[in-house]
């Protein structure tokens, strides 16, 4: 059997009675239905400061320091 994958969004009514249209291109048949349902949690500010401060320390500010740029070289030429 070839898994084919097809997504639909919907909001989920009150009463939980969720009726989905799938299009004519799916066969009829058997099919398999997953349910993903979540809510993200808006992150703060306090919520980043305490998730960076976790992090470990790998290393000085110098060894991540990288030569400044001063672009092209002047480029000379021959007459």
């Amino acid at each position: 059997m070839t898994a084919h994958y097809y997504e639909a969004v919907a909001e989920l009514p009150p009463d939980h009675c969720l009726r989905l249209q799938l299009p004519p291109e799916i066969p009829a048949g058997p099919v398999r239905i997953a349910i993903i349902y979540g809510r993200a949690a808006a992150a703060t500010g306090q919520d980043i400061k305490n998730l960076l401060a976790a992090m470990p320390d790998v290393g000085e500010d110098a060894d991540f320091a990288r030569p400044r740029d001063l672009g092209r070289e002047v480029q000379e030429w021959d007459s």
